[in-house]
């Protein structure tokens, strides 16, 4: 997962949100010390500090199952009742990014603690995004174009492909690691992805030899 808040220039008054149901707080996979690891692998023998953050998602759930329609001719030119051949439905967990709508196929289910939807919220106060942020159809119309084309990569053609919303949008607080900090010749900021490791360089600057 690479998926982090993109920077914009904030200006004027933000967009209303539209408020989940229900929200739920993730703790993170990877500890503080193997943020700065990672940040310390990137820039050899720097010193740096590390901050946690909770990024906000949306989370649904989607469906899927093909079916493979055909008919078998007989001598008579007549046709046999068309038989169908039904896949198991799959599951599929779909995160959506809720600045900026970007979403992604999750290889896991979201666990953590359920927390006010007020927690949610507040994760959008440090924030200089502008901008609409997606609403719960934004995210229906994301998740089921992903699971789609997922889908329809696996299967022959002629299948036929029927989603359906298994769990409403609802909201999450996914965990990242804003690690800070720099050697004597780079100063730099990273953010890690507080479930899996990876991450983004936020800024790097070559400090002046003095």
């Amino acid at each position: 997962m690479r998926e982090h808040p993109d920077s914009l220039p904030g200006g004027g008054e933000k967009p209303e949100l539209i408020v989940p149901e229900s929200a739920l707080r993730l703790a993170p996979n990877i500890t503080a010390a193997e943020a700065r690891a990672v940040f310390e692998r990137k820039l050899p023998h720097a010193t740096a500090e590390v901050r946690k953050v909770l990024h906000p998602f949306w989370w649904t759930v989607l469906s899927a199952r093909t079916r493979s329609i055909f008919r078998r001719a007989e001598r008579s030119w007549s046709a046999d009742p068309v038989l169908a051949e039904t896949s198991p439905r799959q599951r599929m967990n779909v995160l959506v990014n809720a600045y900026s709508g970007k979403g992604y196929l999750a290889d896991f289910v979201p666990r953590g603690e359920t927390v006010a939807v007020a927690e949610w919220l507040d994760s959008f106060e440090s924030s200089d995004q502008a901008g609409p942020q997606p609403g719960p159809d934004d995210v229906r119309r994301t998740a089921r174009s992903l699971v789609r084309t997922k889908v329809l990569k696996t299967v022959k053609l002629g299948m036929r492909l029927t989603i359906e919303e298994a769990a409403a949008p609802s909201g999450i607080l996914k965990p990242n690691w804003v690690v800070t900090g720099g050697n004597d010749k780079y100063s730099a900021t990273i953010l890690v992805d507080g479930l899996d490791s990876s991450h983004y360089i936020v800024r790097v600057e070559k400090l002046t030899s003095g």
